[in-house]
């Protein structure tokens, strides 16, 4: 029963430890979700192989979402014309590196990791979105035919 009460109270050490970092994570997302709204991050996402992708990685990188919550926005840029890459690009950048993990990462890690991961986020998502652009299948989906049920 002691060694329970051990690693209680060490996960509770922890968690005071970064739970400043993680307020302050919190306060720059928030921040962040006022000024950069996914409209506005829409209309910079233009046509081409290249620049949209470092955009939309560039774009994607401060904003706090998970990777369930980019889902919808990266399926709202590809509906607004963004190219598959762009998309892809911007759901890789988006949940490796927001502000809050930033701030964690800074808490937990040391602060030369924490410039590595949005770094290594940035370039894992602009090498996806290019070659997605370059490599990839760039035909529509085909859609299923609707069977119409009698009556």
């Amino acid at each position: 029963m002691n060694i329970v009460y051990e690693i209680l109270k060490e996960s509770w050490n922890i968690y005071l430890d970064v739970a400043v970092y993680m307020l302050f994570g919190f306060l720059v997302a928030g921040i962040l979700y006022v000024f950069f709204k996914a409209d506005k991050i829409k209309k910079y996402l233009g046509t081409g192989k290249i620049k949209p992708v470092f955009l939309s990685a560039l774009f994607g990188i401060p904003i706090p979402l998970c990777s369930c919550g980019v889902v919808p926005v990266a399926t709202g840029l590809k509906k607004q014309g963004a190219n598959d890459g762009a998309a892809l690009s911007f759901m890789i950048a988006t949940p490796e590196s927001g502000v809050d993990s930033i701030a964690i990462s800074y808490a937990m890690l040391d602060p030369v990791m924490t410039v590595i991961r949005p770094v290594a986020g940035f370039f894992t998502a602009v090498c996806t979105g290019i070659a997605q652009n370059y490599w990839g299948n760039n035909e529509p989906a085909p859609s299923l035919p609707i069977k119409e049920t009698g009556g």
